[in-house]
């Protein structure tokens, strides 16, 4: 599934998560572990979820690996240790390390070209010569390349693509947006393109190569990348509830394996948790070096690695806080099914989860009450010592900033508007606004005033940097801002709200005017005017109801040719409505003898022309 479709703050995000917490403060963690599976089994019962799966590994020892619920609802079959749940983005982890095995074999190396290893593959990268797209990139997400649309979640052809084939789907979306390099966005192109070069270069196909060399070395004897089941009981079904009763998901396949396709029992994830844990010495001797396993648990390729912040996503590892304790790992979700894999090797604590009912209210509960319960032994984690700020290194940084790393191709412009924020110090602390969503204080963790922390994380994840160009950026976890100027931060703000507040009054004024001709006040030959603009109206209507389907549709892997369909006539009617209010303006204009009708026209036509040019600069039109 799309990583993000609506990005948030990675503050707001701890923010929730600790909301979250404040929520079930009063219920005390789970004492043992029939304590904590009753308390899942109870909220399961209560939220509609089919079944879960769950692996606890503390040290040496798997604490516990099965299963609560169904993995069949209808059979009432329970669910095992040994049922395959679909691990969605966990696939990257696991990928991941197969091209680490490719470096061990030194078939690879980190800074292997792209157009080197596979110069077939048509990419697009206007900084090639200084700024390659390379393989340590594809795995950090530093391409630059955007996320796959919804509407390549899943291959609905029932076509069986060739290799090539299958990373030749995501042509649009391999385009470096920016200079590679610098800047994370996810992507799930960049482990579609990681999938064929595994298969090239080991010549098998990754499926293969992984089992082989990753899966069986790590004892995951059911773990697979098979993009779909076959159909026996050893895979659990997916569904979603309706409301009223449980809704079957289909096991709808992937054009390739690599980035979403896991297939994965609760005794793989043990096995895997426990390799981690042992810094992956396992029964047969070492699998990678210890060194490799911090390898993929350090960013190398971002702006902010070099400036030492690596509590970030490495190589196909990213890390998340949770009790004050950083756990690396990944998370995923595709429809009918949500996972997780986190562990801590400093604790010597990990757990792994899936459920087989999309339901994000009982994931975040999941998850909550699992880590709750593993780290109640663990030692509290010091809160960092925070310093006044260094008012003379951070106000070059004071100001207006935008998000500049967005995952989305064709709404990438609606994350950076919506994550604007103004920095402005505020005694010992910086003061961040998100504009209109809130604000949060940044504390400096060091004298130098470049490195901070936010008021609801223990880790710090803040950095003021400069880019190539020695312009001031911000970066936040994987979240990277460019400054700009508050004329320009809020005028793109007002200038977007204005224009949709002008465009939806246009189905008033049509109505408007309809009324006035059934009441014979206006003739009806002046309604052309008058009803180009609902056109405009009209067409971005259709590609909101569209875009608003695609999120159920994505959770109930269900086609979406329909909503291409209306997606497209509607950013096409909304390019016609927008040509012809400006032709009818220049053709019409001498005819128009109201002043205020004048007036309307040209402001619909400008905000039309407006938006019409930030989609056209989204690939919404070519």
């Amino acid at each position: 599934m799309a990583r993000r479709i609506t990005l948030f703050l990675s503050a707001l995000a701890v923010l929730f998560i600790n909301t979250l917490a404040g929520v079930h403060a009063q219920e005390p963690a789970p004492g043992t572990l029939d304590e904590l599976k009753t308390k899942l089994a109870a909220e399961m019962q209560r939220q509609h979820i089919a079944g879960m799966m769950l692996a606890i590994v503390q040290d040496d020892s798997i604490v516990f690996s099965g299963g609560l619920g169904y993995s069949d609802i209808q059979k009432k079959t329970p669910v095992t240790d040994q049922h395959l749940f679909r691990g969605a983005s966990i696939t990257k982890m696991f990928v991941a390390l197969g091209i680490m095995n490719l470096f061990k074999e030194g078939k690879l190396r980190p800074e292997t070209k792209l157009r080197d290893i596979a110069p077939e593959i048509a990419f697009k990268n206007k900084w090639e010569t200084t700024r390659p797209v390379t393989i340590a990139g594809l795995m950090e997400h530093t391409t630059g390349f955007s996320d796959k649309s919804p509407f390549e979640e899943y291959n609905f052809t029932g076509k069986q693509y060739t290799a090539k084939e299958a990373v030749e789907v995501f042509q649009d979306f391999m385009v470096s947006r920016w200079e590679p390099g610098q800047r994370h966005a996810y992507s799930s192109v960049n482990y579609a393109i990681l999938d064929y070069i595994i298969g090239k270069v080991s010549g098998v196909p990754a499926s293969e190569y992984l089992r082989e060399k990753v899966f069986k070395p790590l004892q995951m004897p059911h773990a697979n990348l098979a993009l779909t089941g076959d159909g026996s009981d050893k895979y659990s079904k997916g569904y979603i509830w309706n409301g009223a009763h449980f809704q079957l998901v289909p096991h709808q396949p992937a054009f390739n394996a690599g980035y979403s396709s896991l297939n994965i029992s609760a005794a793989d994830l043990a096995h895997a948790l426990k390799a981690y844990l042992s810094d992956w010495k396992i029964p047969s001797g070492q699998f990678l070096s210890e060194a490799a396993l911090s390898d993929t648990e350090t960013p190398h390729t971002y702006l902010s690695a070099s400036a030492g912040l690596h509590s970030t996503y490495g190589y196909g590892n990213e890390s998340h806080e949770l009790g004050g304790h950083i756990f690396r790992g990944h998370r995923g979700a595709i429809g009918g099914f949500l996972s997780s894999f986190l562990y801590n090797r400093n604790a010597r604590l990990g757990y792994a989860f899936a459920i087989n009912t999309h339901n994000e209210s009982f994931y975040r509960y999941a998850d909550h009450l699992i880590s709750q319960f593993i780290l109640q032994k663990a030692p509290k984690p010091a809160p960092p010592v925070t310093y006044p700020v260094n008012i003379k290194a951070a106000n070059p940084f004071l100001g207006y900033y935008r998000l500049s790393n967005p995952d989305q191709l064709y709404t990438g412009f609606f994350e950076t508007l919506t994550n604007t924020i103004k920095v402005e110090a505020s005694g010992r602390e910086l003061n961040v606004r998100i504009l209109g969503r809130g604000s949060m204080k940044w504390q400096a963790v060091d004298e130098t005033g470049l490195r901070y922390n936010n008021q609801y994380a223990v880790t710090p994840r803040i950095l003021l940097l400069k880019d190539s160009k020695s312009n001031p950026v911000i970066v936040d976890g994987t979240l990277y801002f460019e400054k700009t100027t508050a004329f320009a931060a809020l005028a793109s703000i007002l200038c977007f709200a204005v224009s949709v507040l002008i465009l939806v009054t246009t189905l008033f004024f049509l109505l408007g005017n309809l009324v006035l001709v059934l009441m014979k006040k206006i003739p009806r030959h002046q309604l052309l005017p008058k009803f180009s603009p609902v056109l405009i109206t009209i067409g971005l209507t259709l590609v909101l109801l569209s875009i608003s389907q695609l999120f159920e549709h994505m959770k109930q892997a269900a086609p979406t040719a329909t909503l291409f369909i209306i997606w497209t006539v509607g950013k096409y009617l909304f390019a016609l409505g927008t040509l012809l209010i400006v032709i009818i303006l220049a053709l019409k204009w001498k005819s128009l003898n109201s002043i205020g009708l004048k007036i309307y026209l040209v402001l619909i036509a400008l905000s039309s022309c407006y938006l019409f040019q930030v989609l056209a600069e989204n690939s919404w039109f070519w």
